[in-house]
């Protein structure tokens, strides 16, 4: 079946820019996207529901009825902020918002702890002992779940001990008696110390992670310019100075058939098939030297090339192949165009190699200084799993680099089939 295949490069928008709904997964594979808060937020909402559904009964059973109203009314404030926590962390929030949500989580629940001690100074196992082993738990896991700088731990920690002094100082007044608080003050102030200690450690780490990944991040980009360099030149050779001589060879070959006696048949047809052979070797040559470096890239730019490339690409592996392109300037930033086109090139390998697919959209816009690449197939999809960090294949990695490099986002989206969508900032050309 001879495949469909249109690349009508000024054509409107199409469908494919637009959010695929029967999508049941999409991971996040580009370097530039969305830090970690989401999950980690998620995970600290979801203990903390959990540890209000354990303690909440075995707390009741050891309170009188008078304390059952205060005990319920902290677990109520408990569950509040844990699933306001839970909530948010579905929300299209930003990363600074996120940050933030997760501060106002560990100060809501160190402020409703401190609330719990003031109602409830005599329910068991309500002793100070106890609040100060909560507070300590949530300063270390703002430390460590959250990643807090030094800095905010320090604040949150003493917030937390002057806190729990201010609720012990109206508890004494009321008759209580101090050592317990005095020593679980200390004890308090050695758990703050600590996770301001593990803050600072964890800080310093991801400072030498950060340079060790810029270092990295530098080399790739330098490898990947030089790879470039090396297929563009290799390229440039295949078609000019092999090109030419396999040329040369067929025109020889065309001249000695042409003077050979007219009885040499055998001989002629032997040159015949010759010629046939050097023909096709110099087609081959030719492909693979466009597969290399497409000469259109440099001369009529990115969505030219991707037009040809969708169409070879559809006629090689009998696939309808469609390309639509739209807003796009003439000309793009030199190492953007070679990006997109490489990063076409490896998803649509992938789509050929591993997707089983009977169609393959591309589509290509500029929209407001930011340029969308959207690969969609109507393939097996994706595994679960195989676009983390640990799983993910070659080309995967590959097409993670080259956004980084150029401060973009890429997510791979895997259901009835596979999109990969990348959004890349394009700075103004002069």
């Amino acid at each position: 079946m001879t495949p469909e295949v249109s690349a009508p490069v000024d054509a409107p928008r199409h469908h494919l820019l637009g959010r695929n709904k029967d999508q049941d997964a999409e991971k996040e594979v580009g370097a530039a996207g969305e830090p970690e808060h989401r999950p980690r937020l998620r995970t600290a909402a979801l203990i903390a529901l959990a540890a209000a559904a354990v303690l909440l009964p075995t707390q009741a059973l050891n309170v009188g009825p008078a304390a059952l109203p205060p005990l319920l009314l902290v677990h109520g404030i408990h569950a509040l902020i844990a699933g306001t926590a839970l909530i948010a962390s579905f929300i299209r929030l930003t990363p600074r918002q996120l940050d933030r949500t997760s501060l106002l989580f560990i100060l809501g629940l160190a402020g409703n702890v401190l609330l719990y001690l003031y109602l409830l100074p005599y329910a068991v196992p309500t002793y100070p002992s106890l609040i100060s082993n909560a507070l300590t738990c949530l300063l270390i896991a703002g430390a460590v779940l959250f990643s807090w700088s030094t800095r905010r731990m320090l604040v949150v920690s003493v917030l937390a001990c002057v806190g729990f002094a201010l609720v012990a100082t109206v508890l004494i007044t009321r008759g209580l008696a101090a050592a317990p608080f005095a020593l679980t003050l200390s004890w308090l102030g050695v758990g703050a110390a600590l996770a301001v200690a593990c803050a600072r450690a964890l800080s310093q780490f991801r400072a030498s992670l950060s340079r060790r990944q810029d270092e990295l991040a530098a080399l790739s980009a330098r490898l990947m310019s030089v790879q470039e360099e090396l297929l563009r030149q290799l390229s440039r050779e295949l078609h000019e100075e092999l090109g030419q001589s396999l040329t040369a060879v067929s025109s020889y070959l065309w001249l000695v058939g042409r003077q050979l006696p007219a009885e040499l048949v055998e001989l002629r047809d032997r040159i015949g098939e010759a010629r046939h052979l050097v023909a096709k070797t110099l087609g081959h040559m030719r492909e693979l030297s466009q597969l290399l470096r497409p000469p259109g890239l440099d001369l009529y730019g990115l969505a030219p090339s991707l037009d040809t490339h969708v169409r070879a690409f559809g006629k090689r592996h009998q696939i309808a192949a469609h390309f639509t392109a739209a807003g796009l300037p003439d000309r793009l930033p030199a190492d953007v165009e070679t990006a997109i086109y490489r990063i076409t090139q490896e998803a649509l390998t992938n789509v050929a190699r591993h997707a089983r697919a009977r169609r393959v959209d591309v589509a290509l816009a500029m929209e407001v200084g930011e340029l969308r690449l959207e690969v969609q197939d109507d393939g097996v999809g994706v595994p679960s799993g195989s676009t983390d960090g640990g799983h993910a294949g070659i080309g995967l990695i590959g097409i993670r680099e080259r956004v980084h490099a150029l401060g973009g986002t890429a997510s791979l989206a895997s259901g009835h089939g596979t999109c990969l969508k990348i959004r890349v900032p394009v700075p103004r050309m002069p």
